[in-house]
């Protein structure tokens, strides 16, 4: 069954000023097809739209974009969340299945097409970084850690990581904890 939320619901749970909310709604969602301001009826979200919200606001507020360049992020990555089960609560290939694996879990680093070098256009290059293992040593377990990670790179032609990690327009989204924080402040 699926759960609807509303404005107040979300904005209450969140801890997120109702208008800041509505505005982050109405900047990354289409127009609620059942109202408006005269309608009667109030916005429900589930939970895929609620954390494109939540996640365009994040873009906002913390990593300081604008609202057009926050719009093509949600859209450059909404078919790579989808597909890793992001948009899904419970979904059976979600990640709340995987998370008792995880350590750090999905990190998204990404840059200006322009800033990039890389002659593509306009918009932006990600690269998505998953944590598949960790290991530390014994010893020193704090001093000495082996991570293992798989990589995958959107939007752009070039194969090798080592250009975001220097592009002084490089941001990161620390994906899986941003995930996490929203499911947990859902379920209280």
């Amino acid at each position: 069954m699926i759960h609807y939320y509303t404005n107040r619901e979300i904005s209450e749970k969140l801890e997120i000023n109702l208008a800041r909310w509505k505005r982050w709604s109405r900047s990354f969602l289409p127009p609620d097809p059942l109202g408006g301001m005269q309608s009667g009826y109030a916005r429900q979200y589930a939970f895929k739209d609620l954390f494109k919200v939540y996640l365009g606001g994040h873009l906002l507020s913390h990593l300081k974009l604008s609202v057009p360049d926050s719009q093509q992020v949600l859209n450059d990555l909404s078919t790579w969340m989808k597909k890793n089960g992001f948009l899904e609560l419970n979904g059976a290939n979600g990640p709340g299945r995987q998370r008792s694996g995880q350590s750090n879990g999905y990190r998204i680093y990404f840059c200006p097409v322009r800033a990039s070098g890389v002659n593509k256009g306009s918009g932006f290059c990600y690269l998505i970084r998953k944590t598949v293992g960790r290991q530390s040593n014994e010893l020193t377990p704090s001093l000495n850690i082996k991570e293992t990670i798989e990589e995958t790179i959107i939007h752009t032609d070039a194969t090798d990581s080592c250009f975001f990690l220097q592009d002084p327009h490089v941001r990161m989204i620390n994906f899986s904890p941003l995930f996490y924080a929203l499911v947990k402040k859902l379920d209280h």
